[in-house]
């Protein structure tokens, strides 16, 4: 009856270390959950601030569509083009001297 008793004991000793082994050190650890945790809020702050770029490129899209007045600024500022009758001058600021 001892021997099955010490043979119980070892294989229930070899289960727990086998389970603390698996828990600390295996391929599904604390340390490699803690890490994947991370990972994926580093991944889902990534996530919102590009939703939050869209919404933005979006509202242009939609203000390029739709808002003349916006378009006609943006022509002018960015390209430089103006209406068939108006004469566009453009002011250079002389350089400083050294």
């Amino acid at each position: 009856m001892n021997k099955k008793v010490y043979i119980i004991v070892a294989v229930l000793l070899a289960l727990l270390l086998l389970t603390l082994f698996e828990l600390f050190l295996g391929k599904n650890s604390l340390l490699h959950q803690k890490q994947l945790a991370a990972e994926i809020a580093s991944y889902q702050a990534e996530i919102d601030s590009l939703k939050e770029v869209i919404e933005v490129r979006n509202a242009e899209i939609e203000r390029l569509q739709n808002d003349s007045m916006y378009k006609e600024t943006i022509l002018r500022t960015r390209y430089g083009m103006s209406r068939e009758s108006e004469k566009v001058f453009q002011l250079v600021e002389p350089k400083p001297e050294k």
